[in-house]
This record gives structure tokens, C-alpha cells and sequence, in this order.
């Protein structure tokens, strides 16, 4: 153990120090000489402090301290008196170190060794415990956040305070030394019952008799408190802000009635002993409702509601001091952000402005209910994906040879992914925190960690401007589960698969794109039969209501669709694809029933153990699946699912291998830039883009493929067969074989056409043009039944309603085999040209994929719930109709060195993905959720977000309602790890990829200025000192480009450019906990001095304030038990000096 060896001499010298024990002690110590090493005795002068026994030089208690005795593990040792008449003792360790002292008479010594004896840390910690438990016992007192608990209270952000305090102090008395103290104000409150509460703290003023406190106190009626509760206001001078160690120094108490009735007072602080110490003032305002339309504080704000609501202001007293004599407002939250956000956690401030009046600041941070709630939509979806590819799979039925050990292994891909995704949603809907992940919980991977709001209301009288401020913290978006390796995350990965260089990424690229092609027209097949059914439906409807006009309209769109079906229908490749690996058969015996349940039994082992008995994953039942690609058949870059396959040219046929290459030849492949490779980047000098498939910025297209989820689903397998057997049945058929040890009569490999017999594929061909002609002869019927219905004078009768619905109904079931047979088809091409291998490698990249992606759509859902909650409504619509969406801002703080440069790979990636989602407003109401919902599937996602009616009521266009958004992500490392990765060189993907962001953002730009004009822009700021939004690009591309080490000024740069383009910021560590916070802070200030005129003097003030006493310190509490960020003190010194947290505030801690 290492000590300052000045301020242990100060420490022992000090003669205002009221010492435990003091007084003369005879000390036998060692005398060395010239000559001789002998043992003596010295009387000295002793003084116990604590655990720490002081002996001075000489035997005065005036002299220097020459040693000091560390006390505590040790054993005292008794003797009698000696010859000398002292009375001798030892204090003993069990390394051998002793010391031997004596006093002058045993009296003396009982005192000396009680003293000593009292002296360790544990028994004086042990000492603490006791009072604390009896103190308790006479006078409980809990912390209000465990009060709320115990009682079940939950913080309503948009509950009115009974009053709220603010406190300053004067005239407190310095030390003997004629130092002052560093006060801190803890308010006490006593119910009615004798119960105690730690209701409220200010922050530490350094070094001050006359300090103003900026932190205020809010009182809430939900706490139960009355007028008659008890008000006690004790003052602490803090000797050491890191051990916490405080000393009281005074004390005042008063009725809560009493505070409110006078709004300003000034009493005196007392001590136990009726002194006086200095003076508190007290200001309190009681808060009234007045209800006005649309507050003009909103005209100069661009982040406010922008509809009529209550604006609280205080009672206008003459008492108050100029500065106080303000007229105070009191934030409406609104019932949408309530009822999607919880537990929020609420901090008032009160700072001075450059022009000498107040600006009132309430600091929010709430946990998003879409924290669980979006990732486990996710997941359903995913699950009936896979279930859907799992069964197209195994519908191919029997099989032989390696075909047969193929389609089991890519069974067990999709079965292996369905027990990830269905353990993870288990985990979610068991979670033990409903709406929030904590940092150090990596058992819950596709939730964002530790996601929460983070608003600022400000409100500046004199400038008469009022302003929300929302930052969405969260964890990095990244799959924690990989946290050891050392690669470059997915953006490595993903890389890798697009890699121009390699043939066998290409020829993977390119027979990925034809069945991709293949996958296509089945969704497209599968949407027109549901919207033919759906017609068909519908003219029932028509013709019991006699609407004959629109029976003949909804008649030709159904013939229009079963001409795209039959388009689609292309019986001769389909042929092709079985003739290789065989046809279907749903021919079986009991006995083969039996051995093809076993296999079932064995391949959904694993997955039932994950599955509660309720869970839809009970069996591999689509009837309801959602969860298919709905895009149109195009030859876009696929998305890297398990049904994106990978090839073996040498497994494939020649016709194969012709095919992929006309692809190869013919296709135009997009591909990443590879940030890991400069070179590469250099030559392609191309945006990232993402792989997943594009989507459609209107939904309501009349054409679009893309389909509601919830509606029923007809063409499921299940539906699909009509035979005996069922069609798990059917389905393991290929495995029977070789569980049974049964020879089948077919050859052991098909591996090309010639194999099969030319008539038995003629015969084939014949069978599937049969199935197109059926569905075409079917729905000639179903034209004339219902034309012949239309045409009756008299009404339609009972037995012609019977003859439209057979007809109809035999179309059904025609077009469901024509369905089923493309599935069937889809699934044979798969076999053949899927590589087991590369579909395991692929399923491990798209569970990794998945993960980071719930994470960011989560994150990016909060987000835009507090956008359309915070921006003007006007902003809002004109940003929609002009098909340009919100811009969503991230901003980075992880270090390419080590575990953070994957989760920086991971990270681009997931940002990437999001501008693939639809977003679509729906309007609150009865028949409407409050709450956002995903729908669609994997490569075409809906994400339904709900509004106000108001807002909703603005849009005269419906089609803009639907949106997608532009996602920019800047990253800067700013911890002692990013020293290490610039040491290293190994920032360069950091620099290309804030390159092709800085690209991205200047498209929106030039849109953005296109939409709000320049004179626009300069009146929204208004009074502000922000920079024009033109010189903030422009200095954000000098800062992009500017290779300096921990370039932060890309990250003020790229925020300040978000909020100014009425953006959403995201800002996102590793954690969201420690650097988070210091940005978080560091940016309510710079937005509080730019837009709100915050003083030069109290930037570093406010700044130090919001960082202990904010809502980012109870964030690291949430999180690890502990108000402490996780820095150590060499950590803080590797940080810029604006992220550094103030001296107590950290220490090292998990992280």
C-alpha cells in the first residue's frame, strides 16, 4: 500500500484534529551506532486517528511525526510491569512485525489498549452496521427509488409536482484553518407515521460559504406526500468526493405547507448543540395548471408539440429574487410517449443565462417498451421462415443417395436455426426486467442493451423558447455471443461472401440470384392466389347484395392475376429440376409411417426442448407463415438467409454450371467496399450497400407483391396434401431408408437428367402442363358461373350461390397444387445446387445478421416514436410528402482494437439494414394500437408506428404515410483502446467508412435544401448562435477527411448537422453506460449554450453537474449496482478532456 507521506505529516500535526487517543508511550526500538546495534527505549509522544497510531519525534506533542503504525489483522500481547516500572504490551502481526510500548502506569495502558482495540477498519466498519441498524430501527430511513419500489409507485413524467425547490445557502462557517467546505444539501422527509425518507440531494459545490444550487427538488403528490410532512434540510461538507466521506454541518426542518405558502425563505442551520452554521434559502414554486391554445413559447421552437395542451406556470411573487421572479413553464410529455415509455428516472436544473435570466432544464431518461416488444416480433418472423424453407425442403419427399443425406442436412440447418430463434424468444418473454437489458446480461442477445430515451425539456423565458432534445442511447448494435474474436465483425463477413475477386463468391453470388429468382415466383404465385381467393370471396359478397357493377370489375382484375400465375408457371424447368434428384411419391405403408415418425421424433428433439407446450413452434406448421421474401422476381443482390445458397460447381450438372455462367455474364453484381482493404476500395469506389433485398417505398401499391401478414395464409403445405398420409409423413420420407436398412429400388445418384427414363419424363412434363391447364379450364368456370348469375333477372338463387361456390371452390384447389408444385420445385433446386457446408456457414451468418438487426430496428423505432412526438407537426408532413423520410444520425464511440472492432463491423452493418424497413403511421384510436408493431417478412418489413390524430389528420395523401429512413453512422474511439488501434493503423475502415457516410449525408443535404428553403432554415433558428447548416457540412467534410488522432469533431459536427435537419440522434458504446454518458452530457450542453444561451462561466459547471448528478450516473446504477462510471484514472486520462467525468463520480468497476 502506497501513502502521501505530506499529508499523513498533516494529518498528524493538524491540532484541530480531535484525536481518538493522545499521549506519552515509551517505544523500544532498535539503536544502531558505529560500533555496536543495541536496543533502547525512547519516550515519544503517540496520537491514534482512526486506524492510524502517530508517534512524533520527541515527547511533545509540538514535534515533527517520524512514524505511523498501520493498525488492524494484528494481536495485542500483555505483560506485567518490568524492572523499570513500566507496564509493557505488543502489538503483534503474523509476519513477525512487532512493536513493544510501554506507559507509566497500568491505568494508563487499560486505556491505550482499549483504544487499540477499536481501532481496525473492521471493527469499525462492523461498528457502522450496529448504529445503522439501530438508527433504523428507532427512525427507518430508505432511499426514495427504494420507497417507490416498496410501494409500488410508478413515475409519471407528465405528473404535475406539488412544488419544486430550489436551494442556495450563505454565510456557512470555513474550517480552523479558514478553509471553506464543500456543502451538499440531503433532504430528509417524515410522513405522518414516523417514516423517513431520503427524498432528494443537490450536487457538491467545491469549496464555497455561499453556494447556489443549481440542482432542484421536485415533491410529488404520488408519493403520498401531504402539507403536513416534515421538511429536513441537513447540510454535509464533503471531505473526499471519491470515498464519499461527508461531515454534517447543520441542520433546519419545516413543514412542506409551509415552503409552499411562502415560496422564499431564509432560515438559519442549526447544530445539535444550537449553534448557528450559516444560513439556507429555500425558493418554492407551487405549480397551476392555466390552460391557453398553442403556447407561444412553441412558435420559436422547431422541437415541440405542435398542438393545443396545459402550460404550467408558478405563482408570480414579489418576494423572489430578480433572478427566480420568472415565469416558469412545466413540460407536457402527452399520453402516446406514457404509454410507450416507462420508468423513467427525472432530474431538474436551474442555470443561469448570458442575458441574466434562468433557463429551467428537466432531464429525462426513460426505458422504450419496444426494448422486448420489436424483437420478439422479429423472431416470430424469423421462425416461420424457416419453418416455411424447412418444409418446402422436406416436401420433396422421397429421395435416395446423396440426395437424400443433402436434404438432411440442410433439414438440420433450418432445425438448429429454429432452436436459436426459439430459445431467444423464450428468453425475452421470460426476462426478469420487462422493458430493459441491462449491460452485463449477455443471455439476451437480440434485444439492445441497456436502450433508453434520453430527453432534455428546455425552457428560457427571456428568450421566450422552449425545446424537447431527445438523444436514444443503446449498446452497439452487435452479436455479444462473438465478443472474443478478433475479426472485423459482419462487415468482414458479409465481404467475404461479396468478395469480386473470388470466382467461387461469384459463382455463389450467381446461383444465389437465380434461386433467389425461383424463390421470387413462388411468393409471387402464393400473393396472387391469396388475392384471387380474396375476389373471390368478395363477389359472394357482391352478388348476395346485388352490386352486379362491381361483381364484373372484381371479375376481371381475378382474370388478370391468373394470367400473371400462369405467366409465372413454367412446367418445363420445373420438370427439370425433379427429373434430377426424382420425383415426390406420396405412396407409403403403415410401416413406413411409423419409421418416417421416428425420424421426426430424432430431428425435433433439440428443438422441443426449447418450446413452451402453448409456443407456436410445437410443430413445423406455415398456415400462418409470414415470414417470405416478398419481393418481385428480380436478380438483386440476395439476402444471406439459409434459402441463399451457396454452390460446389463440382456437385452441379453442366447445364448447371452453362446456366451460372450466362448469370455470371449476364447480371450486374453489387458488392461492399471492403473497408479492410484500400486497395480493393480504392479500385471499386462505390457506396456500401446492403444485401439485404430492396424494398418498395409505397406499400399501397395495387401491383406490389408484397402481402398483409395477417391475413390467412391458403397455400401451406399442410393444405397442399390430400393424400393418407400426413405430411410429416410424407415429408421424412427421406429418411426412412436409413433408419430401417431398407434398399430402395431407385439408383444411388441421380446426378444428371440422362438417369431418368425419357418417357417417364415426358410423362412428367404431360402431368405439370395438366396442373396449369387445370387451373386455367377452372377459372373458365368460375367466369361463366358467375357471369350467368349476373346476368338473372329474377336474383340469384340458392342453387346457383351452390354452383359459384363448387366452382370456385375447385379453383382453390387447383391453384393450391399449382402453388404447391413451385414449392416443390424451389426446394429441388435448392438440393441440387446448396452446398451443405456453405448453407451451415450462411445459417451461422444470418443468425449473426439477425441479431444485430433486431438490435438496431428496436433502437430506431424508440427513436422515431419521440421524433413524431417532438417535431412540428408541419415539418413532419412536409418532410413525408417529398419521399425524403427522417434522418437518423448515429453516432459511435468504439475502438477498432481488440472485441470493439467486431462490434464495430457489426454495428455498420445493422445501420445499413435499417434503410430496407418500411415505416407506416397509423393513427391512434380504439380500434388501433398505441404501441409499434412489425409486420411482413424477412426482406420486406413493416414497422407500424402510431401518432397522434392530429397529426395523422395533416396528411391529405395517404401514400405518404408509408416512409423509409436515411442512417448515417459516424465512429470515433475515444477510450485508451483507440490510442492502441491508431498506434497500430488500424483506423483505416474507421476513415473510409465515415467517408461513405459524409457521402450519404450530402445527398440528403442537397435534398433537404431543396425542401426547406434557406430563408426557412435561418427562421427556425431564430435567436440561436448555432452555425448556418451550409458551414456545418462544410466542416464536417474538412473534419472526415482531416486524419487526426480521436477526431471528436466529426462526432459534434456530424450531431449538430442531425439536429439541424430536424433529425433523430442515436448515440451508442459499448455498453451505452460510461462513454455514452460523457457524450450524452457533453451534447445537452453544447445545446444548451448554442440554442438556450447557457453562460460561458456555467458550461463547465453544468457539465460537471449533469454528469454526478444526472440521469446517466443513475444509468451505471441500472446497470451495475453502482453510481460509478467504469473508468479507472489512467482510462480518464487517455479520454479528450471533454469526455472526462468528474473527480468521484468513477472508479474501477465492471463495464
Amino acid at each position: 500500500m502506497r501513502y502521501n507521506k505530506q499529508e499523513l505529516a498533516a494529518l498528524a500535526s493538524h491540532t484541530s484534529q480531535s484525536f481518538d487517543r493522545e499521549g506519552i508511550l515509551v517505544l523500544k526500538e532498535k539503536q544502531d551506532s558505529f560500533f555496536r546495534r543495541s536496543e533502547g527505549s525512547t519516550v515519544r509522544w503517540f496520537r491514534l486517528k482512526g486506524n492510524l497510531l502517530f508517534y512524533m519525534k520527541g515527547p511533545e506533542p509540538w514535534y515533527e511525526p517520524v512514524g505511523v503504525i498501520i493498525l488492524g489483522q494484528h494481536q495485542v500481547k500483555v505483560q506485567g510491569q518490568d524492572e523499570n516500572g513500566h507496564w509493557p504490551f505488543q502489538i503483534v502481526w503474523e509476519n513477525g512485525i512487532c512493536y513493544r510500548m510501554a506507559t507509566f502506569n497500568e491505568s494508563e495502558r487499560t486505556l491505550w489498549l482499549k483504544a487499540i482495540q477499536m481501532a481496525p477498519y473492521d471493527v469499525m466498519l462492523s461498528q457502522i452496521v450496529t448504529l445503522k441498524e439501530k438508527l433504523n430501527r428507532i427512525r427507518p430511513i430508505v432511499d426514495i427509488t427504494t420507497y417507490r419500489l416498496q410501494k409500488g409507485i410508478v413515475a409519471d413524467m407528465n405528473e404535475v409536482p406539488l412544488c419544486e425547490l430550489a436551494i442556495s445557502c450563505d454565510n456557512l462557517l470555513c474550517d480552523a484553518h479558514g478553509k471553506p467546505p464543500s456543502p451538499l444539501i440531503v433532504l430528509y422527509v417524515r410522513y405522518h407515521k414516523g417514516f423517513c425518507v431520503k427524498y432528494g440531494t443537490t450536487e457538491i459545490v467545491e469549496t464555497c460559504s455561499n453556494p447556489s444550487f443549481s440542482k432542484t427538488i421536485l415533491f410529488r403528490a404520488s408519493d403520498g406526500l401531504t402539507g403536513d410532512a416534515l421538511v429536513r434540510l441537513v447540510v454535509y461538507d464533503v471531505k473526499e468526493r471519491v470515498s464519499e466521506t461527508a461531515v454534517p454541518m447543520g441542520f433546519t426542518s419545516l413543514t412542506l405547507s409551509t415552503i409552499q405558502e411562502a415560496q422564499r425563505l431564509r432560515v438559519a442551520l442549526m447544530t445539535r448543540d444550537n449553534k448557528t452554521v450559516g444560513f439556507v434559502t429555500m425558493n418554492g414554486w407551487s405549480l397551476e395548471p392555466s390552460y391557453i391554445g398553442t403556447s407561444p413559447i412553441h412558435t420559436n421552437d422547431r422541437n415541440s408539440i405542435d398542438i393545443p395542451q396545459k402550460v404550467l406556470c408558478h405563482r408570480r411573487s414579489q418576494s423572489l429574487p430578480p433572478r427566480l421572479g420568472l415565469k416558469l413553464k412545466f413540460p407536457s410529455y402527452g399520453n402516446l410517449l406514457k404509454q410507450n415509455f416507462v420508468n423513467s428516472h427525472q432530474v431538474t436544473y436551474r442555470f443561469h443565462s448570458g442575458l441574466g435570466g434562468d433557463i429551467t432544464v428537466h432531464e429525462i431518461m426513460a426505458e422504450p417498451k419496444v426494448c422486448y416488444q420489436i424483437p420478439i416480433q422479429l423472431l416470430d418472423i424469423y421462425i416461420e421462415r424457416e419453418k416455411e424453407l424447412l418444409e418446402e425442403l422436406l416436401s420433396v419427399g422421397e429421395l435416395s443417395g446423396h440426395w437424400q443425406s443433402r436434404q438432411l442436412d440442410l433439414a438440420s440447418t433450418h432445425i438448429s436455426l429454429l432452436k436459436n430463434y426459439c430459445h431467444s424468444k423464450r428468453c425475452l418473454q421470460e426476462a426478469d426486467h420487462a422493458h430493459f437489458k441491462a449491460s452485463n446480461d449477455p443471455s439476451l442477445e437480440f434485444a439492445p442493451t441497456n436502450l433508453h430515451l434520453q430527453r432534455m425539456w428546455v425552457h428560457n423565458d427571456t428568450l421566450n423558447k422552449t425545446g424537447f432534445h431527445d438523444v436514444v442511447t443503446a449498446g452497439a448494435f452487435a452479436a455479444h455471443s462473438h465478443k472474443a474474436e478478433r475479426t472485423g465483425g459482419l462487415i468482414r463477413l458479409v465481404q467475404q461472401v461479396k468478395d469480386i475477386n473470388s470466382t467461387k463468391a461469384a459463382l455463389n453470388s450467381a446461383t444465389a440470384n437465380k434461386i433467389q429468382t425461383e424463390y421470387d415466383n413462388v411468393i409471387a404465385l402464393r400473393k396472387l392466389r391469396e388475392d384471387v381467393v380474396t375476389d373471390m370471396d368478395r363477389i359472394v359478397v357482391l352478388l348476395q347484395a346485388k352490386q352486379n357493377a362491381d361483381v364484373i370489375n372484381t371479375l376481371e382484375g381475378i382474370k388478370a392475376k391468373v394470367k400473371s400465375m400462369l405467366r409465372l408457371w413454367e412446367p418445363s424447368v420445373f420438370e427439370e429440376s425433379l427429373a434430377i434428384i426424382g420425383w415426390p411419391t406420396s405412396s407409403c405403408g403403415e410401416e413406413s409411417e411409423k419409421l418416417a415418425m421416428s425420424a421426426i421424433l430424432r430431428l425435433t428433439e433439440q428443438l422441443s426442448m426449447f418450446e413452451q407446450p402453448s409456443s407456436d413452434c410445437d410443430t413445423f406448421d406455415a398456415s400462418s407463415s409470414s415470414s417470405s421474401k416478398e419481393t418481385s422476381p428480380t436478380g438483386d443482390s440476395p439476402s444471406l438467409s439459409s434459402s441463399v445458397p451457396n454452390i460446389c460447381p463440382n456437385n452441379c450438372p453442366k447445364s448447371t454450371r452453362d446456366s451460372i455462367k450466362d448469370i455470371v455474364e449476364g447480371s450486374e453484381l453489387q458488392f461492399h467496399n471492403d473497408y479492410f482493404n484500400s486497395d480493393e476500395r480504392n479500385r471499386l469506389n462505390h457506396s456500401f450497400r446492403s444485401v439485404r433485398s430492396p424494398v418498395k417505398s409505397k406499400l399501397n401499391d395495387s401491383h406490389s407483391l408484397s402481402f398483409d401478414a395477417n391475413k390467412t395464409r391458403h397455400g401451406s403445405l399442410r393444405n397442399d396434401f390430400k393424400s393418407s398420409a400426413s405430411l410429416e409423413q410424407v415429408s421424412y420420407r427421406c429418411l426412412m431408408d436409413s433408419l430401417s436398412g431398407k434398399k430402395t429400388s431407385k439408383k444411388e445418384t441421380l446426378s444428371s437428367i440422362g438417369n431418368v427414363d425419357s418417357t417417364t419424363r415426358a410423362n412428367n412434363l404431360a402431368y405439370l402442363k395438366t396442373i396449369g391447364a387445370n387451373v386455367e379450364l377452372n377459372l373458365i368456370t368460375v367466369v361463366d358461373a358467375v357471369t350467368r348469375a349476373v346476368e338473372t333477372d329474377n336474383g340469384v338463387s340458392e342453387e346457383q350461390f351452390d354452383g359459384v361456390k363448387t366452382v370456385m371452390w375447385q379453383f382453390k384447389q387447383s391453384a393450391e397444387v399449382l402453388v404447391r408444385w413451385v414449392r416443390v420445385s424451389h426446394a429441388a433446386l435448392r438440393l441440387r445446387c446448396e452446398a451443405s457446408a456453405w448453407a451451415r456457414e450462411n445459417a451461422a451468418l444470418q443468425a449473426r445478421r439477425d441479431t444485430c438487426f433486431s438490435q438496431a430496428l428496436s433502437t430506431a423505432t424508440a427513436g422515431l416514436l419521440c421524433w413524431f412526438c417532438s417535431v412540428p407537426g408541419d415539418v413532419v408532413v412536409k418532410l413525408l410528402s417529398s419521399d425524403l423520410g427522417p434522418l437518423c444520425g448515429f453516432e459511435g464511440l468504439l475502438s477498432l482494437y481488440s472485441s470493439e472492432k467486431a462490434m464495430w463491423g457489426d454495428m455498420v452493418v445493422a445501420v445499413e439494414d435499417l434503410q430496407t424497413v418500411v415505416f407506416t403511421l397509423t393513427k391512434v384510436g380504439h380500434s388501433n394500437s398505441s404501441v409499434p408493431h412489425v409486420s411482413g417478412s424477412r426482406g420486406a418489413l413493416t414497422v407500424y408506428i402510431p401518432i397522434s390524430d392530429s397529426l395523422y389528420s395533416k396528411f391529405t395523401n395517404k401514400e405518404h404515410l408509408s416512409f423509409t429512413i436515411t442512417a448515417v453512422f459516424f465512429n470515433i474511439g475515444v477510450n485508451e483502446k483507440a490510442t492502441l488501434a491508431e498506434a497500430l493503423g488500424e483506423t483505416t475502415p474507421q476513415y473510409h467508412s465515415n467517408s461513405d457516410n459524409l457521402d450519404r449525408l450530402n445527398k440528403y443535404y442537397h435534398k433537404y435544401n431543396k425542401i426547406f428553403l434557406a430563408d426557412y432554415v435561418a427562421a427556425s433558428r431564430g435567436s440561436s448562435r448555432t452555425k448556418p447548416l451550409e458551414e456545418v457540412m462544410e466542416n464536417l467534410r474538412i473534419a472526415v477527411h482531416k486524419k487526426v488522432p480521436k477526431n471528436i469533431e466529426v462526432l459534434h459536427l456530424a450531431a449538430l448537422a442531425t439536429r439541424l435537419m430536424n433529425g433523430i440522434r442515436f448515440t451508442s458504446c459499448k455498453s451505452a453506460k460510461d462513454r455514452t454518458g460523457m457524450s450524452v452530457t457533453l451534447e445537452q450542453c453544447a445545446v444548451l449554450g448554442s440554442e438556450y444561451h447557457l453562460a460561458e462561466h456555467e458550461m463547465r459547471k453544468a457539465l460537471g453537474i449533469m454528469r454526478s448528478e444526472g440521469c446517466r450516473r443513475e444509468n451505471t446504477y441500472k446497470n451495475i449496482g453502482v453510481r460509478k462510471y467504469a473508468f479507472t484514472k489512467k482510462q480518464v486520462m487517455a479520454l479528450p478532456e471533454e469526455y472526462r467525468p468528474p473527480a468521484g463520480t468513477y472508479g474501477s468497476s465492471q463495464t
